[in-house]
């Protein structure tokens, strides 16, 4: 008797683990129909958390010689990226939770997230400048928009699915949007050879746009951050649509109903110059910079914020040897893939990933493993510019963890 008890309490908790289990190496927001793949009976919980960053500004020599307080060598063949592209930085950010609700052939499932990204696009005459040959007698001119490119989204909202098919109602408000016209970075340089002289200036604004007050943010004013929140009329709504299998998926997101209104601004204004003169060997260079304070002010007219259309796709097959493919692509032009390849042993998953996003690529070691009532999915990645990392690779980080329980 007590044999058969041990026996049907190893099956009950071995059944709710399993249950449980998620494990997808692309994420759980590209398309919804993913999250019904864990195999849970009536209820699960998932909180998830990803960050990543990718530069192609400083090799990991020039890290370490500013960790060092060393002096930092600038190396033209360390910086072909960037004197063919611009310097630039990319850093998307996910978190949030969901909850998935089976309810016979149905599912619901109700998240909140805030996702997004940061990325800086200095003008290709700044590498030109600092990494390239510059000539003599010569002008140098370059004015850049949304250099500083911020869109980062407070989410909530539900999903329905019955079969294979899905649709879910979504509200959003902007936590830091940029406005791409009034981001701009204006650069110039002017040299002469008699006499020996040199300039060079850089005038930069960023500006965007918070339905929330940045001040409140900063001082962890919680009470004045739910007061702005509460006003529902200024939520944007959105909905999606997809289609997702065990092998193929696609969905079609943002697809805005009503813009979010965005009653914060948020502005920075920044100058810098550097000059060089030379009379024989008397030598002068002089650097002078000036950052404004960030002014963040109430708008009298609430700015419309509406995040760019989303096209996702995946392929894919869970078998003992798994791989998958999945890319997505913004109407604003940006875009992004990546693939996978592992083993599947069905309680662990290991797998290696490789992702692009326009500015680097991605490389992905990850592992799922069922831990009974608690399961986990982490991924660590490191980020170069270059597909095959090199002494001249310029290095970025990433981290990944989602965690589950249910029956």
């Amino acid at each position: 008797m007590r044999r058969t008890s041990i026996l049907v309490f190893l099956l009950v908790v071995f059944s709710v683990s399993v249950f449980s289990f998620v494990i997808q190496p692309f994420g759980l927001f590209g398309n919804v129909s993913l999250v019904r793949h864990d195999l849970t009976v009536l209820i699960k919980v998932v909180p998830f958390a990803e960050f990543e960053l990718g530069q192609n500004i400083l090799t990991l020599d020039n890290i370490n010689a500013l960790l060092n307080e060393e002096q930092v060598d600038i190396d033209e063949n360390a910086f072909a990226d960037a004197l063919a592209n611009g310097f630039k930085l990319s850093a998307p950010i996910s978190l949030g939770t969901y909850v998935n609700l089976k309810l016979g052939a149905l599912r619901l499932v109700p998240y909140v997230r805030v996702d997004g990204n940061i990325a800086l696009d200095l003008p290709k005459t700044f590498a030109e400048l600092l990494v390239g040959d510059t000539l003599i007698d010569h002008t140098y001119n370059d004015t850049k928009e949304g250099f500083l490119s911020a869109s980062i989204m407070a989410n909530g909202g539900v999903a329905l699915m019955l079969g294979d098919f899905y649709v879910a109602g979504n509200a959003f408000v902007p936590v830091l949007f940029s406005d791409a016209t009034e981001t701009t970075m204006t650069v110039s340089y002017t040299s002469s050879s008699t006499p020996a002289s040199a300039e060079l200036n850089a005038i930069g604004k960023i500006r965007a746009y918070s339905r929330v007050s940045l001040n409140d943010i900063a001082s962890g004013n919680i009470n004045g951050l739910i007061d702005e929140i509460s006003h529902l009329e200024d939520y944007g709504l959105s909905f999606e649509v997809g289609y997702g299998n065990d092998s193929f998926g696609i969905a079609v997101r943002n697809i805005v109903i009503t813009p979010a209104k965005a009653r914060y601004a948020l502005e920075v204004i920044g100058n810098g110059k550097v000059t060089y003169t030379a009379e024989g060997t008397d030598i002068t260079v002089e650097a002078t910079y000036s950052v404004s304070e960030p002014t963040v002010a109430m708008l009298l007219n609430p700015v419309n914020v509406t995040p760019p259309m989303q096209i996702t796709a995946y392929l894919k097959n869970d078998g003992f040897i798994m791989w998958g493919i999945m890319g997505s692509y913004w109407l604003d032009g940006n875009w992004a893939v990546k693939g996978y390849a592992g083993l599947n042993i069905g309680i662990a998953r290991a797998y290696y990933m490789l992702g692009y996003n326009q500015i680097n690529y991605a490389h992905t070691i990850g592992i799922g493993a069922n831990l009974f009532l608690l399961n986990a999915d982490i991924k660590i990645t490191a980020t170069t510019n270059s597909l095959l990392p090199t002494n001249n690779s310029t290095p970025g980080i990433g981290f990944s963890l989602t965690l589950s329980g249910g029956l």
